[in-house]
């Protein structure tokens, strides 16, 4: 059932319960005032009548007694009464509205008060029916001479009674129809508040929204647009947990509690922060931060992280299979045009020639694999280096590597993950630039001299422009189109996390010469 119609079966109720009540007890209540109303009206027509000189003459003096039902007639017409009657001292009637009653005895039974002098209200059937009169004596000269009776039949009082009645009922239909217009606009005003959903819609989604939030392996933190922690859940405990933050965080300001956090500078600029490295006491973490926006109006910001060595274990893992997939892809490139030549100078009849071209191949190979691992400690970096030597093959590019280079084994696995970040881009972009040229060598020199690193890499293309050197580092910014420009801001990145400094100089002939330092013993 839609909130609408709950909202107006329950108002509904309400209201026809309330004003049925009222109903009723007005209904009551009108029927004693209504009563009262006509006896007292009654009475006061008697009241007039009883001291008016025209009826008191016409009642003491018997020869005008005619003159009564005249008289009597006029004032019933004016009054509106159902009738007035006036009898004389031994009961008898002097007028009536039926002409063939006047001379009878009163009937009712009620008069006997007010022949004894009393006024009075009473409820008795006579002629007419049953009625509502009033009794008021008339005197003459001191002595008690009539009494006038005036009435009013209770089908007139009735009359009056479901004629309020009906009014009170069409104000309570009026009433009730204005509830129910009112309930409708608040439903619609509270639905809108809730974006259009029903209650049991919101019911499920909150079902589902905390199912996802408890399941995912992202910290998720929710912040109000005080600062206040609105929602942190399960994962986001445990990371904070390692981190030494404990306790119930819910309410508490963020800014308090998770050092470093930026999610209130995220309410206030509206601007979304992505893959933001930071620093929570003993670990890194890596974060996103957006503001939550509900109809235009931000409400608060929302956090999502996870812990940076997590990511860069993964990372590694995946590079390593990355890695090894590009060395197997350029050695089989590599190994498919070195079967062509084979092929040719066996259908050529060369097998002396087939002959060196074998050993070639084969001390070059051992030559290269027998370098590398004598100056590259490190089996990864070993690994980087080989699958970069058969990619530049591949694409043309003479890759030289500093005949002097001699790398340690590395112990550190983020700072190893972060040398080939450095070392992999900065190759892969001079690799690229020298395409186009017709000189295509790529010089890399990598040393570790007292704890520091020094890493430069010098190609033969066509150089930077200067203006374009400020941009080159910033995410995003790239020359060779859309959906680039990440290689070099990891760099930077890599770079700014260890302390260390990038150079870009133009090259002794053509090209451009990149020379990065790093610190990493001062992490």
């Amino acid at each position: 059932m839609k909130l609408q119609t709950k909202l107006i079966l329950l108002v509904s109720s309400i209201l026809m319960t309330s004003l049925l009540g009222a109903y009723f007890f007005l209904s009551s209540y009108t029927y004693e005032t209504v009563q009262n109303e006509m006896g007292n009206h009654a009475k006061a027509v008697s009241s007039i009548i009883a001291v008016s000189p025209e009826f008191i003459q016409a009642i003491a003096d018997p020869a005008e007694h005619r003159r009564v039902q005249e008289l009597a007639e006029v004032v019933r017409r004016e009054t509106g009464d159902e009738y007035i009657s006036i009898i004389d001292m031994q009961g008898v009637r002097l007028s009536h509205p039926n002409p063939s009653e006047i001379g009878q005895h009163f009937a009712g039974g009620d008069e006997a008060a007010a022949l004894q002098g009393a006024s009075y209200i009473s409820v008795a059937v006579g002629t007419l029916g049953k009625s509502v009169r009033a009794f008021q004596p008339v005197y003459y000269q001191g002595r008690q001479i009539g009494v006038v009776v005036t009435g009013v039949s209770m089908e007139a009082v009735q009359r009056t009674i479901d004629k309020r009645n009906l009014q009170f009922l069409l104000i309570l239909l009026v009433v009730w129809g204005c509830g129910i217009v009112l309930t409708m606009i608040v439903a619609q005003r509270i639905k809108s508040t809730l974006l259009g959903m029903e209650p049991f819609a919101i019911a499920r989604l909150m079902v589902e929204r905390n199912t996802v939030i408890k399941s995912v392996r992202e910290g998720v933190v929710v912040v109000d647009t005080e600062g206040h922690l609105q929602l942190v859940n399960r994962e986001a405990r445990r990371i904070f947990a390692q981190a030494g933050i404990t306790g119930e965080l819910i309410g508490r300001k963020a800014a308090t509690v998770i050092p470093n956090s930026r999610m209130l500078e995220v309410v206030h600029s509206g601007q979304a922060e992505f893959d933001q490295e930071q620093h929570l006491n003993n670990m890194y973490i890596l974060t996103n931060r957006l503001p939550l926006v509900v109809e235009g109006k931000i409400i608060g910001s929302l956090a999502t992280f996870r812990d940076l060595a997590e990511i860069r274990k993964l990372a590694e893992e995946l590079t390593g299979v990355k890695r090894y997939v590009e060395a197997l892809r350029a050695q089989a490139h590599e190994f498919r045009n070195q079967l062509h030549v084979i092929n040719g100078l066996i259908l050529n009849e060369h097998y002396h020639e087939l002959s060196d071209y074998i050993q070639e191949l084969s001390a070059m190979g051992d030559n290269e694999i027998h370098w590398v691992n004598k100056h590259v400690r490190d089996s990864v970096l070993a690994a980087f280096f080989m699958s970069k030597l058969s990619r530049s093959r591949e694409m043309g590019v003479n890759l030289i590597l500093d005949s002097t280079m001699s790398l340690p084994a590395i112990h550190d696995g983020d700072f190893r993950n972060g040398l080939v970040t450095i070392i992999g881009n900065l190759i892969d972009n001079a690799i690229d630039a020298v395409q186009f040229t017709e000189l295509k060598n790529v010089n890399v020199g990598i040393h570790a001299e007292d704890g520091d690193w020094y890493i430069q890499v010098e190609d033969t293309g066509c150089g930077f422009e200067a203006n374009k050197l400020i941009n080159m580092f910033q995410k995003g910014y790239s020359t060779k189109g859309e959906n680039r420009g990440f290689g070099l801001f990891l760099v930077g990145k890599v770079v700014e996390k260890y302390h260390g400094h990038i150079s870009v100089d133009a090259g002794e002939i053509q090209g451009t010469v990149v020379t990065v330092h790093l610190v990493p013993e001062e992490e």
